[in-house]
């Protein structure tokens, strides 16, 4: 059903500026950024759309609405990875602060992920339900990217590569399961580089700063994503 019938030109009306000369108006409307626009949907759902985009809504009933799309045991990706315990012990209370918060997020996100792939009829899906998917598990892979960012100023700087966003994300641990190896692997690559002497040039010692992550005496918990 066709809710509306646009004139051609309407999609992508210019800005309007104020304070220009009429004679002048389509110089500046040549470079001016289009305010580009989609085809509009039922006034109803819009309206709908818009509230709850711009406003608060009631946390009790968004925990039980996300508590209804449980990941799928065979997508094991749309659970929300816990930072590795040894790294998250060596974070700032900040740090752990914003970690939590974007757990808390992933866990809604990943939840509204599960909600469109059951929509699908067997391996059939609406060409828009198809990209509605792709973009939203692709904000997942930012969002993780965005952690390890978060994360980074409390590794040692040789293992700030630990950071890099991969081209795959593990699905259980932000970190991946090998956790070991890969500090393994950057600390002989370290040393390694470490042959190649630039004259005049010192390395700074970090005596504090000697692992990726140090035991602080204190225990935390990864709140949000069940590590302990």
């Amino acid at each position: 059903q066709n809710w509306a019938d646009p004139e051609e030109g309407e999609l992508a009306e210019l800005p309007t500026v104020s304070g220009v000369c009429e004679d002048y108006m389509d110089m500046v409307s040549k470079h001016a950024i289009p305010n580009q626009k989609g085809l509009p949907i039922h006034p109803k759902l819009a309206a709908s759309i818009n509230y709850m985009a711009t406003n608060q809504l009631q946390e009790q009933a968004i925990n039980a609405t996300a508590d209804k799309y449980m990941a799928p045991e065979n997508c094991n990706s749309l659970n929300v990875q816990a930072v590795n315990n040894p790294i998250w012990g060596n974070m700032s209370p900040s740090s752990r602060g914003q970690e939590i918060k974007l757990q808390r997020i992933l866990k809604l996100l990943t939840a509204g992920i599960t909600a469109v792939a059951r929509t699908a009829v067997g391996v059939q899906m609406p060409e828009e339900l198809q990209d509605a998917l792709a973009l939203l598990c692709n904000t997942q892979y930012e969002i993780n990217s965005f952690r390890k960012n978060i994360i980074k100023p409390a590794l040692h700087p040789k293992f700030a590569g630990l950071c890099k966003p991969g081209k795959t994300q593990p699905p259980s641990l932000l970190f991946g399961e090998d956790l070991p190896k890969q500090v393994k692997d950057l600390d002989e690559e370290a040393k390694a580089l470490g042959l190649i002497k630039v004259p005049g040039y010192t390395k700074p010692h970090h005596p504090h700063r000697q692992h990726p992550y140090t035991s602080t005496g204190q225990s935390y918990h990864n709140r949000s994503a069940g590590g302990e």
